[in-house]
């Protein structure tokens, strides 16, 4: 062998008395222990935060596509092109904030073949006090979803209501200066946190009540899905029901049926597409209610942004009352709605063929775009090189083949992963790829309690809509009725606080009777 041949691919450092020494290569990536169990810590606001940072931008980016759709219909490229200029850093700030993040993990085992020393990738190496072998790898962040205590998020909620009241008392009784002027410095915090907090307690309570341990990154996506629903909904609200009610615009019959017929339909309808996205991933009825009653609260954060800022205007008695309206009835209103469309989705889900397909397909989509990213010299799968995507690529039959198998293994018992190596070997994962906490399935009575909501697709966004219609057309009533009847003020008052005090009760209750009926279910 010629000197050096062998080593061309070595990395060799010469001293200055000609000793050579051969520089080690990193190891290579390699693929993760299927028993790994990585420990974080918990930063229960941090969702919180993301939260914040999405729903802002998103809102802005609403109004931007809107002027846009308006530029391309009315043919203004001017338009067109500030449109897209002005969305551009909006989704990039969107997409920054919430893309894949991986965990790079280095595990160094005591090994009597091994080494003391191993290179790391980034420069420098990594020294242990006996030989050991080192592996390293790449994991998805698979964080649990981690939100404060339901106490302190509720207790928050109660807080900021009753500052806006203590503010409007201060107004009428003491200084009405003084409290305009507390008001405005409050303004602020009290919008972003009135419009924002009611659905993080909501969302930490449904999880709390439906007991499924979930992703952080999957419960975001869904959160997102529900806020980008918004979007065609807002379109439409916005471009094309104005233009299809057969109303005047100055009739009270035109903002009646934009309100109890128009938004319903077609909010309900996006927001069911939105939950139908994840539908690959859905693992039955339940994991379905779970999934359409976090895109519900995504779309209710959007909307809620809007309509408490607008209440704003009208002094802090008004935001008060918009926020603990919308805080305990629009926002479990728009989740439980959307949640009766998402169970139905979950019970097709529980067509394993169908599921395989669809799952299959978007897998393909995705490792196609992994191909063409890394075409273009940009490492997506973050594996060091440009060779596209070099995991496993099922057929379509084999998809349908695995899927078989796994409906065969569901009849093993859920267990609490406990201390017993035993029971660390029958316990049963939850069905979701790459997630590995196991809980325990708790018997059921066979008599199913709560209320049942429709099995069909169709039926239960018909339910859906039925509901939401309801809740906007009888409000609008409430407010316009007692002025027909010609009664005063106060009675007018008394007859709409009474109605509003009625729907959200009810809410309550529908929630409530859903929740333990998908609960009941196997």
């Amino acid at each position: 062998m010629a000197p050096g041949e062998g080593m061309q691919d070595e990395r060799v450092f010469m001293d200055q008395m000609g000793r050579m020494y051969r520089i080690k290569h990193p190891e290579p990536l390699s693929e993760p222990p299927s028993n790994l169990r990585i420990a974080r810590t918990s930063k229960p606001w941090g969702v919180y935060i993301r939260m914040l940072g999405t729903v802002v931008p998103a809102f802005f980016l609403m109004y931007v596509l809107l002027f846009l759709v308006i530029g391309a219909i009315s043919l203004e490229p001017g338009l067109v092109l500030v449109s897209g200029i002005c969305s551009a850093p909006l989704v990039f700030l969107i997409l920054s904030l919430h893309k894949p993040r991986l965990v790079h993990v280095r595990l160094a085992v005591p090994d009597a073949s091994g080494s003391e020393a191993h290179a790391l990738p980034e420069g420098g190496s990594l020294r242990t006090p006996m030989k050991t072998k080192l592996t390293r790898f790449l994991v998805k962040d698979d964080s649990i979803l981690d939100v404060p205590p339901n106490r302190q998020l509720w207790g928050l909620f109660a807080a900021i209501v009753s500052a806006g009241i203590a503010i409007s008392i201060l107004m009428l009784t003491v200084s009405e200066v003084g409290g305009v002027i507390l008001f405005l410095l409050l303004a602020v915090p009290i919008w972003f946190v009135g419009f924002s907090l009611p659905v993080l307690a909501w969302w930490g309570t449904s999880n709390k009540l439906l007991g499924l341990p979930t992703r952080r990154r999957d419960a975001e996506a869904w959160l997102m899905a529900g806020m980008a629903s918004a979007f065609p909904a807002f379109i439409f609200n916005s471009l094309i029901a104005p233009e299809i009610v057969p109303f005047e615009k100055d009739h009270w019959a035109y903002e009646f049926s934009l309100l109890a017929v128009g938004a319903p339909f077609c909010e309900e309808i996006f927001k069911a597409m939105a939950v139908a996205v994840f539908l690959p991933y859905i693992t039955g009825p339940k994991h379905g209610f779970q999934v359409g009653f976090t895109v519900g609260l995504g779309f209710a954060l959007i909307e809620n942004f809007q309509y408490i800022g607008i209440s704003l205007l009208d002094g802090a008695l008004s935001v008060s009352i918009t926020i603990l309206v919308r805080g305990i009835g629009s926002i479990p209103g728009h989740a439980v709605w959307t949640a009766i469309s998402g169970t139905a989705i979950g019970w097709m889900a529980t067509d394993k063929e169908l599921k395989a397909r669809l799952s299959w397909k978007a897998r393909s989509m995705a490792i196609s775009a992994i191909d063409m990213a890394e075409g273009m010299g940009i490492d997506t799968d973050g594996d060091g090189d440009l060779s596209g995507f070099d995991g496993f690529r099922p057929t379509l039959e084999e998809a349908i083949s695995k899927a078989s198998l796994e409906e065969m293994d569901e009849s093993d018992p859920w267990i609490i992963l406990g201390n017993d190596a035993a029971t660390v070997e029958t316990g049963t994962k939850l069905g979701i790829e790459d997630f590995s906490l196991t809980y325990e399935k708790i018997p059921v009575s066979q008599t199913l309690r709560g209320f049942q909501t429709p099995k069909k697709i169709t039926a239960a966004i018909a339910l859906s809509i039925a509901g939401h219609s309801f809740w906007n057309g009888s409000s609008f009533l409430s407010f316009y009725a007692p002025t027909w009847l010609g009664m005063g003020e106060g009675g007018a008052t008394l007859i709409m606080l009474s109605w509003v005090i009625f729907l959200i009760c009810s809410v309550l209750l529908v929630a409530r009777g859903v929740i333990r009926g998908v609960n009941s279910l196997e």
